[in-house]
């Protein structure tokens, strides 16, 4: 008879009660000491690594955040990270670093958010000033070819804030004029579009990466040829190390089934669809009609002005969504 049993559980749970997403962080853990399996020794016995409970409670315990993580604060003002980031750097909003899940990262204190907010007007309105430098004409993951020579070389534009940085085939981080006095040039100019008013956006997810030729940064200048920062959004997203990039419905007149598998290998939402013209990029959005008396869509209007939203609409979508969160934590 076992006098005290315990709870075990596999991996796959302690990566649900840690909220992780790669077996490669339990791994570490393991390595580290924070996480001991109960069978570390003769994990082969059963053919996987086995957990105490008590031990995957302790250690989310410890795993807890110590504040408001960079991302959250940006949700909460409506701005980007790297806003905020710039705000931190500025020392406009009071942060601090603590490792979290083996990571260096900023945090703050929601006190001082609230301080923050009370003190600082901060706009609604996205700013492309993160991805898109206009007196320069250059955008971020924008490609620079030097031509010449035996081959082309290439680089990518890894950065918009002044400096603007650029990153060489060797991994060489330089500024743009540097760039420019070896004699690279941008390989497309970066025309202004007229503005898409079809609503929605499609949705991709990019992995961050420093090497220049990089497959999935074609579609960048693809985006950047056919739409331009006028129908473009793109959200850096430093916790998970990639960038989420939105863009109007678009057809590109291009044909190869590479960019159509491109495209499909880091769409998030919206759809791709094959032309006899090219590739059409479209949004999942779909309309919902809703008939109100007039004095309820006057209040409704009045709430999603109060509420910073653009329209109606826009409200119905954010009361739908607060309620899924609701009742995704009740």
């Amino acid at each position: 008879m076992i006098d005290n049993p315990v709870k075990i559980i596999t991996i796959e749970d302690v990566m649900e009660m840690l909220s992780i997403s790669s077996k490669k962080t339990i791994y570490t853990y393991i390595q580290q000491g924070k996480l001991n399996p109960i069978n570390k020794d003769d994990w082969h016995i059963e053919g996987r690594y086995e957990f105490d409970i008590e031990d995957v409670v302790r250690l989310q315990e410890e795993l807890k955040k110590p504040g408001l993580t960079t991302k959250e604060v940006a949700q909460q003002l409506d701005i980007s990270v790297t806003t905020v980031n710039k705000y931190i750097k500025q020392e406009l909003l009071p942060a601090f670093q603590e490792e979290y899940r083996g990571i260096n990262c900023y945090f703050v204190n929601e006190e001082d958010l609230e301080e923050f907010k009370r003190t600082h007007e901060v706009g609604r309105k996205p700013s492309k000033r993160h991805f898109y430098h206009a007196e320069q004409n250059v955008a971020l993951f924008q490609l620079f070819v030097k031509k010449g020579e035996e081959k082309e070389q290439f680089a990518r534009i890894i950065s918009v804030e002044d400096p603007i940085m650029a990153v060489t085939e060797q991994h060489e981080e330089i500024t743009v004029e540097e760039l420019l006095d070896r004699g690279y040039e941008a390989a497309y100019k970066i025309e202004s579009k007229k503005t898409i008013t079809k609503e929605g956006y499609a949705t991709f997810s990019f992995k961050q990466t420093a090497y220049a030729k990089s497959q999935l940064y074609k579609l960048m200048d693809l985006f950047y040829q056919y739409l331009s920062p006028t129908n473009m959004r793109i959200t850096p997203q430093e916790e998970k190390e990639q960038f989420i990039v939105e863009i109007k419905p678009v057809l590109l007149t291009e044909s190869a089934q590479e960019i159509v598998e491109l495209l499909e290998s880091v769409l998030v939402s919206g759809k791709i669809n094959k032309r006899s013209r090219g590739i059409y990029i479209d949004s999942d959005l779909e309309v919902v009609r809703v008939k109100v008396s007039s004095d309820l869509k006057k209040e409704l209007q009045q709430k999603a002005k109060e509420l910073g939203k653009k329209n109606v609409e826009e409200l119905l979508l954010y009361a739908v969504q607060k309620l899924d969160n609701i009742e995704e934590t009740s």
